[in-house]
């Protein structure tokens, strides 16, 4: 069976992502490797620090040494330097936001939303490479949403969801398209209408999907 493993900065995305991918396919086995000290110190430090690097190059490590065929990054904060890492490991390494990133330099204006000042600049980058390797330079209004990432450690998920629906909504009207820059806000929009659904990208399925098809072409 084909391994596929999966780097978290937090846990909220280990049990969401996992179930999207046995939802697809029975020949997969999902490792999950977290390491949820990694984005208090890159919102610390304001950048991604050298102790966070070598962490990932460990975790890629342990995706080697545990048999994995390929290595999902799940944060969007961690792009970057996991593609960086990436390039020292024969295995593919890929990014959970890619597709989405793809998708949304297709639109021109373009909101995209996060919880954590981390996230925001990686996403924006990807987003406007991806433009850009198409001919295009769209234009991207970027929002952190302030207090959010804190009601979600609370345990206040109502609260947290009601937030970042209504801050989502406002972006929305003002752009073709509106990005979650983070895996974990997916949950925000889930009660929303198809219609509804249709103005925002997320990157958790879209994701899995393209990660599972490169592992079938494996």
């Amino acid at each position: 069976m084909k391994k596929l493993a999966i780097i978290h900065t937090t846990p909220v995305t280990v049990p969401a992502i996992k179930a999207l991918v046995l939802e697809r396919t029975d020949e997969v086995e999902v490792i999950n490797l977290l390491d949820d000290s990694m984005l208090p110190e890159i919102n610390r430090a304001g950048r991604i620090t050298e102790a966070v690097r070598e962490r990932l190059t460990c975790m890629i490590r342990m995706a080697e040494l545990s048999g994995a065929w390929a290595v999902l990054s799940a944060c969007s904060s961690i792009g970057g330097a996991m593609e960086e890492a990436g390039a020292a490991t024969d295995l593919p390494v890929y990014r959970i936001d890619s597709p989405m990133a793809e998708a949304a330099a297709g639109y021109e204006r373009i909101g995209v939303a996060a919880t954590l000042c981390s996230t925001i600049a990686p996403t924006t980058e990807l987003i406007r490479r991806k433009a850009a390797g198409a001919g295009r330079e769209p234009a991207v209004e970027s929002l952190v949403i302030q207090g959010a990432g804190n009601l979600l450690r609370a345990g206040k998920e109502a609260e947290y969801d009601a937030l970042v629906r209504n801050e989502l909504g406002k972006l929305a009207r003002s752009n073709d398209i509106v990005v979650l820059a983070q895996a974990s806000m997916a949950r925000a929009i889930a009660g929303l209408s198809e219609e509804e659904k249709s103005r925002y990208l997320t990157s958790p399925v879209s994701g899995v999907e393209a990660v599972l098809g490169k592992l079938a072409d494996l």
